[in-house]
């Protein structure tokens, strides 16, 4: 076998392989006799057949590409160390392989010898430049107060409220406030729309969750009543496929509840655990909003030193890797529409773009997120930061507290990958914190 080293780019390998025909002939002689015992032929026991009537029935050339295919997965190994020890002669090559090689083979003849080329992706060497004064000129330059202010804090009391809202069953018509319970159905152009059906569907009156003017029709009708109006679907509502469009509406009122909403007092607060007044619990909403919002203006800061970083280093990122983000940034996007209640399909036609247009919208983002990730795992490394095992167990072990039982955890999730996972967030943590802490 002779292993021919192409040049390249950094973040790629490409090498040639010839495996002369004396190597190659036994993957031929298995090869026929692979595809004698998957198929039957005439007067032969499965896997009896002679060479000759294997190419007489099936052709040469397929026993040959089966062949090759053998061969390839037996000289590959070997191939792909040799020519790994070759580019260690090209300064600045990396040795770590990335994903799948791809492999064309260029000569496939009877008699001949076999020849196939391998180009493979590798992790690209990172040109990091002056990290530490970056991320204290960063840190610098992005830190602001963080504020909470009264408005925010009446929210979130109110919210507290809301929560502990008591409903009470009236025979009255339905007022603005009020929660009631409806069947309803609408309907475009005489064709129901999609989730245009609903019995016993929940809602309250003025919250404004439905299409602009659909609660002010309930307004006024008492249990047991039904009522038939038209609407007409605003430009700027969300489901693009309704724009513009006249609706009919049939709804029938099944319940109507008064909703009673506690006053913000002494008493509420003490309910709600520890506080003995209302000034006391505005006190905690206040530090918890407080924390949060420096939670956030960490992790905003955190992600803004790693980006400089990022952008200022020397990375050759292969497409693989702008691929692999793309594909996790697709995932992400997906699951977070599903869990809106969204189709996939309706979201891409109400932003009227195409999974090809968005994947080239996001190429710049993916190529970030790409060198950001590399930027992490090369200070890591420069920097000796690693997680020790007992913390790397602990976490993942929080992980698959969230599962009812081992089996059912076991379904979902490898334990290795899984591992592997939290190895590495709990490596990038540490660097987040190691950045924090360095000063000019």
């Amino acid at each position: 076998m002779n292993v021919a080293v192409s040049p390249v780019h950094k973040s790629q390998i490409e090498f040639s392989v010839t495996v002369p025909f004396e190597e190659f002939e036994p993957s031929v002689k298995r090869a026929a006799v692979l595809i004698s015992e998957e198929r039957d032929f005439e007067g032969f026991r499965k896997g009896k057949a002679p060479y000759e009537i294997v190419k007489k029935e099936i052709g040469e050339q397929a026993i040959y590409e089966r062949a090759a295919d053998l061969a390839v997965r037996r000289t590959y190994p070997d191939a792909f160390q040799t020519a790994l020890a070759r580019a260690r002669e090209e300064p600045g090559k990396n040795r770590t392989p990335i994903g799948h090689p791809e492999i064309t083979i260029t000569k496939l003849a009877p008699k001949n010898e076999l020849l196939y080329k391998a180009t493979v992706s590798l992790l690209p060497e990172v040109g990091l430049p002056d990290y530490a004064k970056i991320a204290t000129r960063t840190r610098k330059k992005e830190k602001k107060d963080v504020v909470v202010t009264d408005s925010e804090i009446s929210r979130a009391i109110d919210w507290l409220r809301e929560s502990r809202t008591k409903e009470i069953a009236v025979m009255r018509p339905a007022r603005e406030g009020d929660a009631v319970d409806i069947d309803f159905e609408i309907r475009s152009s005489n064709n129901v729309i999609d989730g245009g059906n609903s019995h016993n569907h929940p809602l309250v009156i003025g919250q404004k969750k439905f299409i602009p003017g659909f609660e002010d029709h309930l307004i006024g009708m008492a249990t047991g009543t039904e009522k038939k109006f038209t609407l007409v679907v605003p430009e700027s509502w969300h489901d693009g496929n309704l724009r513009g469009k006249t609706l009919d509406v049939s709804a029938s009122m099944k319940h109507v509840r008064e909703r009673a909403v506690p006053d913000f007092t002494d008493e509420f607060a003490r309910g709600l655990g520890t506080f003995k007044t209302k000034e006391e619990l505005t006190e905690n909403v206040r530090q918890g909003l407080t924390q949060e919002r420096r939670e956030k203006e960490r992790e905003r800061i955190r992600m803004q030193i790693i980006k400089d970083i990022a952008i200022s280093a020397t990375i050759d990122i292969p497409d693989l890797l702008i691929e692999a983000e793309l594909d996790k940034m697709f995932t992400e996007l997906k699951s977070g529409i599903e869990q809106m209640g969204m189709k996939w399909d309706e979201y891409l036609a109400n932003i009227k773009k195409t999974v090809a247009e968005l994947r080239t919208d996001w190429r710049t983002e993916a190529d970030t997120r790409a060198r950001v990730a590399l930027t992490l795992r090369e200070i890591a490394a420069r920097e000796s930061i690693e997680p020790s095992e007992n913390d790397v167990t602990a976490r993942a072990n929080e992980f698959l507290a969230r599962y009812k039982t081992t089996r059912e955890a076991e379904k979902e999730i490898d334990p290795e990958t899984l591992k592997e996972y939290t190895r590495g967030v709990l490596r990038n943590e540490k660097v987040f914190e190691f950045l924090e802490k360095i000063e000019e």
